[in-house]
């Protein structure tokens, strides 16, 4: 008696997508919109009927089929293609075998671009083993053998369809722009979303703006204050020289939080202060259209707005990983050893903090050869900056008043230089200029590009320095700085040196550090602070 084996039941894969990037939709606990569950559930009722074994799904719930952007192929191609991980890894079970069968909902919901059609179509024609594609509507079938020319035909349609809704939205958008009106999305960071909708059997005049308790605000236009105020005063501190992650440690130890609630990052903090929006520029595809007046006040001053860009996005900024400073001198106090007293050539070595089971302590960068207490060199600083500061002749510190610059012109002065400088580079590469040709043209460039910085920077700008200078008493207005800006004072007011200890003995030698001062006021301080 022969026995016939069971035929085996097919392993299915689901594939299952949204394209919807609002921020307001339904989600289930898993982060998943409600409408994707909606097609799990469809498709894993489909595979029961058809006698299949669900082996995995796929979800994607914020993935666009039609949008292309520049990817790498397997081989190692760059071409303009759908970004489609979902796809790929569906591709790769089903021609290595692990699953002989594809489950979606509708075609649409699976393609729209008839190149990753045909990546389909080859998986199923000319794979080793029996590959069926189905979908719960009946729109898409495929099978080893069978003309696949519907499926073709249809996501053609689908994808000039795709290109209609494209051009109408971006002409909407336009529009919108031009009107001064917000285009939808994510909260713009200082603008709130307006009132929220009253729901059905409710009162309109209980249902109010979270950040300004009415209905009249309009939904990216109305300022939220403590957000704008951020936004203004990160926007002067970054160009007066705090660093994007000083000012990011501030605000993740604030209380105004960002527009999703994660904590506060330089990169969070960049995006942020680079929207034209916040001086009052409307935006459409990029770029800023002219002549068109946003409905709200400027946040910060055209003016600044660009000396922000200017420095955020110049190429020969230096930025890298890392914590902020904590500790006032980290980087800027010098070792002595390395880099003695009255050294004015090369880059200076500088200390960093260290713990080592012990107080603080600031040591050389480079070596271990030189460590010396943390808050007695911070309290000898303090001291001597504040002599500075409390000095009758204190207003002798602070810059001279800006001169009047045409900022458009040295805006566009400083993009030549840089355009020039990057074409110099190709030059040396084709051979057509020596590298010492470049090199000079190098400083000569860079050095202009730091005056035309310092111009458009005083010209926008006011001087930290009067904050304090002018205050009813200095000592609490120094006090009450930032750490990002008393380290911009110190820079500022002094050139500090760590030196080697002499004979040893017990406790602190204020001898045993250099600070010279960066002034005319001499030297001198007040009783060591803190």
């Amino acid at each position: 008696m022969t026995i016939t084996p069971a035929p085996t039941r097919p392993r299915a894969i689901l594939l299952a997508r949204l394209s919807d990037k609002r921020d307001d939709v339904d989600l289930t606990d898993e982060g998943i919109p409600r409408s994707l569950e909606d097609q799990v559930q469809r498709m894993r009722d489909r595979a029961a009927q058809l006698g299949w074994d669900v082996w995995k799904v796929i979800k994607n719930p914020r993935l666009s089929a039609y949008k292309r952007r520049k990817i790498t192929l397997p081989d190692g191609r760059r071409e303009y293609r759908v970004w489609r991980p979902d796809l790929r890894e569906t591709l790769a079970d089903l021609s290595a075998g692990r699953a002989g069968a594809l489950l979606c909902l509708d075609l649409d919901r699976a393609f729209r671009d008839p190149k990753d059609l045909q990546d389909l179509i080859d998986v199923v024609e000319y794979a080793p083993h029996a590959v069926v594609v189905e979908s719960c509507t009946g729109s898409l079938h495929m099978e080893k053998g069978k003309d696949n020319f519907d499926a073709e035909i249809r996501v053609l349609v689908a994808n000039k369809a795709s290109r209609d809704t494209a051009r109408r939205v971006s002409a909407a958008r336009e529009r919108q722009a031009r009107a001064g009106q917000f285009g939808g999305g994510r909260r713009p960071f200082g603008f709130c979303l307006g009132p929220p909708p009253v729901p059905a059997g409710t009162v309109p005049a209980e249902i109010v703006c979270p950040w300004h308790g009415g209905r009249e605000c309009q939904s990216g236009v109305t300022v939220i204050g403590a957000e704008a105020a951020v936004v203004a005063d990160c926007s002067h501190r970054l160009v007066q020289g705090v660093s994007l992650r000083a000012l990011a440690a501030e605000l993740r130890g604030g209380m105004v939080a960002t527009v999703t609630g994660a904590p506060w990052s330089a990169e969070t903090l960049r995006d942020i202060l680079l929207r034209p929006r916040n001086a009052g520029y409307m935006v459409h595809q990029g770029g800023i259209l002219e002549g068109v007046t946003a409905p709200w006040a400027p946040i910060v001053a055209p003016e600044v707005f660009a000396a922000v860009r200017d420095l955020l996005t110049d190429p020969s900024r230096r930025s890298g990983p890392g914590a902020a400073p904590r500790w006032a001198g980290s980087g800027i106090y010098r070792c002595g050893i390395c880099t003695p007293p009255g050294t004015t050539t090369g880059r200076p070595v500088t200390c960093q903090v260290t713990l080592g089971g012990r107080e603080p302590r600031y040591r050389c960068k480079d070596h271990s050869h030189l460590t010396r207490n943390a808050a007695h060199v911070d309290a000898l600083v303090a001291g001597h900056v504040l002599f500075a500061l409390t000095h009758p002749r204190a207003y002798e510190l602070l810059a001279a008043p800006p001169a009047e610059v045409d900022a458009g012109a040295l805006r566009a002065e400083r993009a030549a230089i840089s355009a020039r400088l990057e074409r110099y580079a190709v030059d040396e590469v084709l051979g057509s200029r020596t590298a010492g040709q470049v090199a000079a043209a190098t400083r000569a460039g860079t050095a202009r590009i730091t005056e035309i910085d310092e111009l458009l920077n005083a010209s926008v700008t006011c001087d930290p320095l009067a904050a304090v200078i002018g205050a009813a008493d200095p000592v609490a207005a120094w006090d009450g700085l930032e750490l990002a800006s008393q380290r911009l004072f110190i820079d500022r007011l002094a050139t500090v040196t760590i030196l080697p200890v002499g004979r040893r003995g017990r406790g602190f030698d204020p001898a045993t550090v250099d600070i010279a001062p960066k002034h005319a006021l001499g030297r001198g301080s007040l009783p060591a602070a803190g």
